[in-house]
């Protein structure tokens, strides 16, 4: 009797392990598959993701004090989009645009006068740069003919370029204004449904109640901190860059400013896209002490800025440590680029919270 039993009992558990390791492997596979579709659109998801999270307070307040009767949000959730696109998407397609468009005529010119270059000579550079400095570059050129052959061949490298620069910045417009549109329709749903997506990611978590709502918490805390700290060091960077544009004389102080608050998010180069191109502006202009001023300002006082002040902002508002900032932007940036700013600190800062649960809790369970 007692066998028999046993027999039985048995085979339902070996019947359970059979489905279990059948639903484990259609998971796997159909996960794989899920990657592969979803895995292009990573990045502006992840965008949208950021931006649903900075404006989702806005949603909030809208929704309950205007909006109290509509269950679903969309009404709410399509204002504080179309308030998004007005104020971000519509600026940054215009200038997006506006740099293809100059970049394309830039590219041409260049060509043009290379191609110039290899009858007429050096005279030819008279439409790209200063008088002064063409006839320098001539006095050389004769005095050694081997620049003149370096020269003549970098002609003829510049013009190739152009036609397939010019065909690249075609395409990167089309590609960015594909994410973009990605992250229009991304951020609505994100906006009007990321509560119950943090709800369902909470429930499926492998973590206890306690520590998977802590997990959020410091995701959030996290983000506010990295959001934040991005914007306020993009600012001051503006701020500083343009009290130095204005020591040296350089006109529209404010709006070269703002130009490098916008570029500060650029990875490497950042706001070195606007006072570099000033400095070189006074060089050729005679005023090469109002240039060493401005590059001076710009390596020590602005790049400092960026390297000091984004690293404490971010490590004191989400509370880490230094060095797991440093770690998380600049390899976050190595990785994934302006992207990498936001989620570089964010990943890494998620990894230590997993590690130091372990260390209290789960390293009880497994070891001795």
């Amino acid at each position: 009797m007692k066998k028999g039993t046993a027999r039985m009992s048995s085979e339902p558990a070996a019947t359970s392990r059979g489905w279990f390791i059948a639903f484990l492997f259609i998971f796997v596979a159909l996960a794989c598959l899920s990657y592969l579709v979803s895995a292009p659109l990573v990045k502006p998801l992840s965008w949208a993701m950021l931006l649903s999270f900075t404006v989702y307070p806005v949603f909030r307040r809208l929704r309950d004090r205007y909006f109290p009767r509509s269950t679903s949000g969309n009404w709410a959730a399509t204002l504080v989009t179309g308030v998004v696109v007005l104020l971000l998407v519509v600026p940054t397609m215009f200038a997006g645009f506006v740099a293809a468009r100059e970049g394309v005529r830039f590219y041409e010119t260049v060509a043009d006068v290379m191609a110039e270059m290899g009858t007429s000579g050096e005279g030819a550079l008279s439409a790209l740069l200063p008088e002064r400095t063409v006839e320098k570059i001539q006095v050389w050129t004769e005095r050694y003919p081997i620049l003149r052959t370096g020269l003549r061949q970098a002609a003829e490298f510049a013009a190739a370029t152009a036609v397939a620069a010019s065909k690249e910045v075609l395409g990167s417009t089309l590609t960015f204004l594909y994410y973009l549109a990605m992250i229009i329709v991304f951020s609505f749903f994100l906006i009007r449904d990321g509560h119950l997506i943090i709800e369902y990611l909470k429930d499926i978590m492998p973590l206890p109640q306690r520590e998977s709502e802590a997990f959020f918490r410091r995701a959030q805390q996290v983000l506010q901190a990295v959001v934040y700290g991005v914007i306020v060091t993009a600012l001051s960077q503006g701020v500083v860059g343009a009290v130095g544009w204005l020591i040296v004389g350089l006109p529209s102080p404010v709006f070269f400013g703002a130009l490098m608050a916008l570029f500060a998010m650029i990875p490497l180069l950042g706001t070195a896209l606007v006072w570099v191109p000033g400095a070189i502006y006074l060089f050729y202009t005679s005023s090469t002490m109002s240039a060493v001023i401005l590059l001076a300002w710009g390596i020590l006082v602005v790049s400092m800025v960026d390297t000091l002040m984004r690293p404490m902002f971010i490590s004191e508002g989400a509370q880490v440590h230094l060095l797991i900032v440093f770690v998380g932007v600049i390899g976050g940036v190595a990785s994934w680029g302006i992207l990498g700013l936001f989620m570089g600190p964010l990943v890494v800062t998620l990894f230590v919270f997993l590690l130091d649960y372990y260390r209290t809790s789960w390293r009880t369970m497994f070891l001795p």
